[in-house]
């Protein structure tokens, strides 16, 4: 194997690449970054078998193969090399790379091992603009359970086409994050690692290209012009978000969403010290809402304007929940809908239909 290639985009690929190797893994290969130049084109692979990336980068081609380097080093000299052009020959189990006066020589290791990081047979299934998807997972990606011994399928998000409209979904249990695109297709379930959709999202440049979804086995895939990457998919029974978010509201309020995410954020900053719940009560009235808090560094009230029908309303909410979903919210106002003091919020922008957020409220010692 032999190849120039460009410093900054060898660079950039191996970062990417980096964050898919195994960390501790007794399969010393995983923990290095599969080489393969063939045409124009230099591909890098990683996995630690739960998730996994190709990447490809333009190159001169003069000796087509493949070698599995351990970058560590690598991606470190790389970065403090000058821009321009970086030679590597492969020559049984070393590597030669140069740079100008540069030279470096490291071990490699056989290729014939290294695990298939994308199924050959997929099944196409959608193609959307990688921006589209890239803010679907922002908007819902932080309302999946962190850690979930009893329902695994809790940490990752659900990804469905159904009816011409493409869902993601996130929920803990505690609230739901929703958002759905109107898109043509095949109809699909499956439930994605968070872990997985968090680095996709780090790895899809800010653009308007295409993705595809694929499914194979037991593996998504999601590929663009220059990455490819792959998860395992996780098994179990996702809730139906969309009969839970149906609720009667008892009151609805319109409030600026900046102004009331900085007075939450306020508040939480004296609620997080209090209890686990990081408690703030709503005290909604006629056109405003009163936020407050107590716990042992002092204590919280602040008033927001806003509109309101319907009852009056004390009801407590988890202040991290609330600021999070505000925190997803693109548009200047905000719908409120409270189906009372145990009941659940269903948040959502003003004059969006698609983006939905469920919050369920924390019970007060007064409910009894």
């Amino acid at each position: 194997m032999e190849f120039v290639v460009d410093k900054d985009g060898l660079t950039s690929g191996i970062s990417l690449s980096e964050r898919f190797t195994a960390g501790k893994t007794t399969m010393p290969i995983l923990s290095g970054v599969k080489f393969s130049a063939y045409g124009s084109t230099l591909e890098l692979s990683a996995t630690d078998l739960e998730m996994g990336i190709e990447c490809r980068v333009p190159a001169q081609i003069m000796e087509e193969g493949d070698a599995v380097i351990s970058t560590k080093a690598l991606s470190e000299i790389l970065r403090k090399l000058p821009k321009g052009q970086v030679h590597f020959k492969c020559e049984k189990n070393r590597v030669n790379v140069e740079s100008g006066d540069f030279h470096l020589i490291i071990p490699a290791l056989e290729s014939d091992d290294f695990p298939e990081v994308v199924p050959r047979e997929t099944s196409p299934l959608i193609k959307l603009p990688k921006e589209v998807l890239k803010n679907m997972i922002r908007q819902t990606i932080f309302a999946r359970a962190e850690d979930s011994i009893a329902r695994p399928v809790l940490t990752g998000e659900l990804l469905e086409l159904k009816g011409g409209r493409f869902h993601v979904v996130a929920l803990d249990g505690f609230r739901i994050a929703w958002r759905w695109e109107e898109l043509e297709g095949s109809d699909f379930s499956v439930v994605v690692p968070g872990k997985a959709l968090l680095e996709l999202s780090r790895a899809l440049s800010d653009g308007e290209d295409s993705l595809e979804i694929h499914v194979g086995g037991n593996r998504v895939i999601f590929a663009t012009e220059n990455i490819t990457i792959s998860s395992r998919l996780l098994e179990g029974k996702f809730i139906d978000y969309e009969q839970v978010v149906e609720i009667e509201p008892r009151v609805t309020v319109v409030a600026n969403t900046d102004l009331l995410l900085s007075s939450i954020e306020r508040a939480f900053v004296v609620a997080r010290e209090g209890s686990k719940n990081n408690l703030i009560k709503f005290d909604i009235e006629s056109n405003c809402i009163k936020i407050s808090t107590e716990s042992d560094v002092g204590s919280v009230y602040e008033k927001v304007e806003c509109s309101t029908s319907g009852e009056d309303l004390i009801v407590a909410f988890n202040a991290r929940f609330f600021i999070e979903a505000l925190r997803s919210v693109e548009k200047p106002e905000v719908e409120m809908k409270f189906a009372g003091e145990v009941g659940p919020c269903v948040i959502r922008p003003v004059g969006v239909e698609n983006h939905v957020n469920f919050i369920l409220p924390v019970r007060l010692r007064s409910d009894g």
